[in-house]
């Protein structure tokens, strides 16, 4: 059984600062959380894992590409209106789930 859901992550208008302090946040998590695994494979498997590191450009590309975009409403005097959906998909597993605590998950 696929169960699918939808959450809105942003959603308003935000000052130049704001949107830098929301968009570089979660660049920064997603970051630090691709790098972490990255670190796992090197210890691990003593390789570096190449999905890791290709999403970890895309990111950083990512994070340029925002810090450009708050230089330019604030030449500009323009703010942010933000938008973000997050469209999650529970799917069976081919194999056993790795079971997470609720402290994992904060």
């Amino acid at each position: 059984m696929i169960i699918m859901e939808t959450i809105k992550l942003i959603q308003g208008s935000f000052t130049c600062e704001e949107a830098k302090e929301i968009l570089l946040e979660i660049i920064t998590k997603k970051i630090n959380f691709h790098n972490l695994k990255n670190f796992s494979s090197i210890i691990r498997f003593d390789e570096q894992d190449e999905e890791q590191r290709s999403r970890l450009e895309e990111l950083r590309e990512a994070k340029e590409q925002v810090l450009r975009l708050i230089e330019e409403a604030k030449r500009n005097n323009k703010k942010f209106v933000i938008e973000s959906t997050i469209n999650i998909t529970l799917e069976a597993q081919e194999q056993p789930a790795e079971t997470c605590s609720e402290a994992e998950i904060y």
